[in-house]
């Protein structure tokens, strides 16, 4: 009964770890395409989000785990890592960014050749 108590709780736990860690995959993906799209995102809020994710990762740590759940724990956490790994990847690229720089090349016309000697000037 115990041990049937300890396992829900560790699934409740890794549930709730799981639900934060896809609320957080999301803001990861808008920031990857904000940022391929040629967007600046604010380096803060990076690193935001990556704080984020090792809090949860802290917590998936402080779990413990037996069979089914210790899997699931594990599965989570490769998550946590993915998600910090593209962030990291981001914030580099984010870093180098060019704003978008319009520039006009003005099309220039030269006067059309002098054919006849009186238009040739000294």
């Amino acid at each position: 009964m115990r041990k049937n108590s300890r396992i829900q709780s560790a699934h409740r736990a890794i549930s709730s770890v799981t639900m934060e860690v896809d609320k957080l995959a999301e803001q990861v993906s808008a920031i990857e395409k904000s940022i391929s799209s040629g967007i600046k995102v604010p380096e803060v809020q990076i690193t935001t989000l990556i704080e984020m994710l090792m809090r949860q990762a802290l917590k998936l740590d402080s779990i413990s785990a037996e069979g089914d759940a210790t899997s699931l724990k594990n599965l989570q956490g490769k998550r946590v890592q993915k998600c910090v790994e593209t962030l990291d990847v981001l914030k580099i690229s984010n870093a180098k960014v060019k704003p978008v720089i319009v520039t006009t090349k003005w099309e220039t016309f030269d006067p059309p050749r002098a054919l006849a000697q009186w238009e040739i000037f000294d």
